[in-house]
């Protein structure tokens, strides 16, 4: 394992914080990002495997039941997760049992002789009836969007699993979350936002700083102070991602915005080391899950970034100008913030 994904001694930390157990919640939630693509690099089905894996066993019987159903409609299932559910209590190896396509005949053989009737009789079923879903493209509709709605599970809480998390504890959560060899470069490059968060850092300016950063993301002023003032500098590594920052204006940033950061060369390093191995998917599903937003279809976030998408903006404005025939105004329009600029 390298060190951006140490060893995952460090989820029995995240077993109890204020008396709450977040595993049943940390396990659904990554195996509900996990489903939602229809496929993986092997590095995201290791990472994925060994938390599952891990977070499995310590989690209650209603939880592995749901892990198992979403598991078992999903095509790219990671084979040994499904092979360890299907090595359970027969409420949780039901539906990998009756479902999934994952497993080969020698390892269902394998849970029929160690089990007995009960699994026994679940495959006996299996092969005198057709499976209820019989195509990969219906394990797949049926795992992105199953009845309880994962997408405001997953999206919801995972911003408070993620404060809630030590630091070398979210580097596990971020890796998996998403794969910066699978991505493409962010279409928009918001340059002014970034060299005015830039220069609101060098002038060791943490208020215009926080509001910048408030409304280049759409959060309240609570959630951006909440990034800029969390000590260990990760959720300013995961703002900068999503704003597609270049490293070396990051580490400019770190080096003046925070002291404690500032003042220690390594401590630097090591965060920009982490920043290049941080999807970008997975600061944006971050910085989702921090505003609280559901689906739009349903509800429209409560804040419109105002700088994230300048540079696409400014392109517009600049076609709208150049456009052929259209009529120039001839008295500038008076707005109320113009009057109220020129009052003040």
């Amino acid at each position: 394992m390298s060190a951006m994904f140490p060893r995952l001694d460090g989820l029995d930390s995240l077993a109890r914080r204020d008396g709450v157990d977040i595993r049943p919640t940390l396990v659904r939630v990554l195996t509900d990002l996990y489903v939602q693509k229809p496929t993986h690099s092997a590095e995201e089905e290791r990472h994925y495997t060994e938390l599952a894996l891990r977070l499995i066993d310590s989690v209650d019987l209603a939880t592995r039941v749901t892990i198992a159903r979403k598991i078992a409609a999903y095509a790219g299932a990671p084979p040994a997760v499904a092979r360890r559910l299907a090595r359970d209590v027969i409420e949780v190896a039901e539906p990998i049992l009756r479902n999934s396509r994952v497993l080969t005949a020698a390892e269902i053989d394998a849970v029929v002789r160690d089990f007995g009737t009960s699994h026994a009789a679940v495959l006996a079923e299996r092969r005198e009836s057709a499976p209820a879903i019989t195509t990969p493209a219906a394990r797949q509709q049926a795992a992105v969007a199953p009845p309880e709605n994962p997408h405001r599970e997953s999206e919801i809480g995972l911003a408070d699993l993620f404060f809630s998390a030590e630091p070398a504890e979210r580097r596990i959560l971020l890796m998996s979350l998403g794969s910066v060899e699978a991505e493409t470069p962010q279409a928009v490059q918001p340059v002014e936002t970034n060299r005015a968060l830039e220069a609101a850092a060098l002038g060791r300016d943490p208020a215009g700083f926080t509001i910048l950063l408030e409304n280049a993301l759409g959060l309240t002023h609570e959630q951006a102070e909440r990034i800029v003032a969390d000590p260990s500098g990760e959720p300013l590594l995961i703002a900068a991602k999503a704003l597609a920052m270049p490293s070396v204006a990051l580490q400019r940033i770190l080096m003046f915005i925070d002291p404690a950061i500032g003042e220690s060369v390594q401590r630097v390093f090591d965060l920009a080391g982490l920043y290049e191995r941080i999807s970008a998917d997975a600061a944006h599903k971050i910085v989702a899950s921090l505003r609280g937003r559901e689906p739009v279809r349903t509800r429209r976030p409560a804040h419109k970034p105002m700088y994230y998408d300048d540079e696409a903006t400014r392109s517009r404005r600049g076609s709208a100008i150049r456009r052929p025939g259209a009529a120039e105004p001839q008295v500038p329009a008076r707005t109320d913030t113009g009057v109220r600029q020129r009052t003040m």
